[in-house]
């Protein structure tokens, strides 16, 4: 167990680094340093370093940590924390911009590849132990960045401590994950060869499902700040709706081993039914969020419980998929798929928020109200992809039995 956890303590300080840098950091700083355009240097940043992250994790899928994992490892979390140093204070909003994007990346290059070498070490012996603990982790991170960024956005005595022994964390991890093999990613000739190691259509189905259920939760966390403002004139919205955020976060972390446990993991009783709670609590919350009662902070800290809870149930029952199928079958893209699902999934949220705001802009209607209808719209259409995949995958099972 302690093997486990030494391989996936990167996870903090990675989710740390990138969740802060999404949701908190750029905001401060752009609002200093540009305050005329402060949206469009955020957007703009957002996006390119979403396109980034998406490059990285293919980039490591295909190249690793190289001939020299340790080093190549441990310089990557190096430039990572000295990054953390000093993007905070810089004053051009290019730079930031540049330094924002390249931390991002490089935080996804070292979790894809961490990941992989911790799957590969793990084995199908203790596959379910480490998705669960590699899970637990990254919700520790998530939770973590935005909420301490928030309270310390100046570099003083106690973040640099924190950065420091976050990165301490990584550095060990890189350690734990050094002896795996390197990544050995066949060229599309030898790919195209080997029916086994190609994507499926049921894969297809469930990645698409799992991309919807994330870009619905994407949308709903993005907007539940100006709901609160616009929908219930809160004065204190975005305290309001940090706190919400927060506690689906950490409803998602200590829910994460127990549902491990609830779901027999290990022994290979998984189901993808695990993934339609969340898409169905999202298109509820979109439905509810308008209501008077979601103005109050009980009700809204129960919400966001319930969320969080299903949020962590839809990832363990995903990464089982991808995991099991990648160390099982070959296809070892399913991992990279997984890391990727939160970069995959923003652009397909960002852009549907887009396409709704300029509707609500052009018909006269309330931006709030119809980026919530949205949010229940995508849920719906998520927990039918979520259900057909499940049926399907059903199906095709009990035809290979018979």
């Amino acid at each position: 167990m302690l093997r486990l956890f030494a391989r996936n303590l990167g996870f903090v300080f990675f989710a740390f680094a990138a969740s802060a840098y999404v949701n908190v950091v750029p905001q401060i700083v752009f609002a200093r340093s540009a305050p005329d355009a402060k949206s469009l240097w955020l957007s703009a940043t957002l996006l390119v370093g979403t396109f980034a992250s998406m490059a990285a994790v293919e980039v490591a899928r295909r190249v690793g940590y190289g001939a020299r994992p340790w080093l190549t490892g441990n310089l990557i979390t190096l430039v990572i924390l000295s990054i953390l140093f000093v993007a905070g204070g810089v004053t051009q909003p290019l730079v930031f911009a540049a330094l924002c994007i390249t931390l991002r990346a490089l935080c996804q290059y070292a979790s894809q590849e961490s990941d992989r070498r911790a799957a590969v070490l793990a084995g199908s012996t203790e596959r379910g132990r480490n998705d669960a603990i590699s899970l637990v982790l990254r919700f520790a991170g998530m939770l973590g960045g935005p909420l301490f960024m928030g309270l310390h956005s100046e570099l003083d005595a106690l973040s640099s401590a924190v950065f420091l022994v976050l990165a301490g964390l990584a550095l060990i991890s890189t350690a734990a994950v050094a002896q795996a093999p390197q990544s050995a990613v066949k060229s599309k000739g030898n790919r195209a060869s080997d029916p086994e190691l190609r994507l499926r259509p049921s894969d297809r189905r469930i990645i698409w499902a799992a991309r919807l259920i994330f870009a619905c939760y994407a949308m709903l966390t993005a907007c539940v700040l100006y709901a609160l403002r616009d929908l219930h004139g809160l004065t204190a919205a975005a305290r309001h709706g940090s706190t919400l955020i927060t506690a689906a976060f950490a409803a998602a972390m200590l829910a994460t081993p127990f549902l491990a446990v609830l779901y027999g993991r290990g022994k290979g009783q998984y189901s993808l039914l695990g993934m339609l709670p969340a898409p169905i609590a999202i298109a509820a919350a979109g439905l509810l969020l308008p209501l008077p009662s979601a103005g109050r902070i009980g009700p809204g800290l129960v919400g966001a419980a319930v969320l969080g809870i299903a949020f962590a149930a839809f990832q363990l029952s995903f990464r089982d998929y991808a995991s099991k199928q990648a160390l099982e079958s070959g296809r070892k893209e399913l991992l990279a798929i997984f890391n990727n699902l939160a970069n995959t999934s923003a652009l397909v949220a960002f852009g549907a928020m887009l396409l709704l705001s300029l509707s609500a802009r052009a018909l006269a209607l309330n931006s709030a109200r119809t980026v919530l209808v949205g949010v229940t719209a995508l849920g719906l259409a998520a927990s039918l992809a979520t259900a057909l995949a499940q049926h399907a995958q059903a199906h095709a099972r009990h035809v290979s039995m018979n």
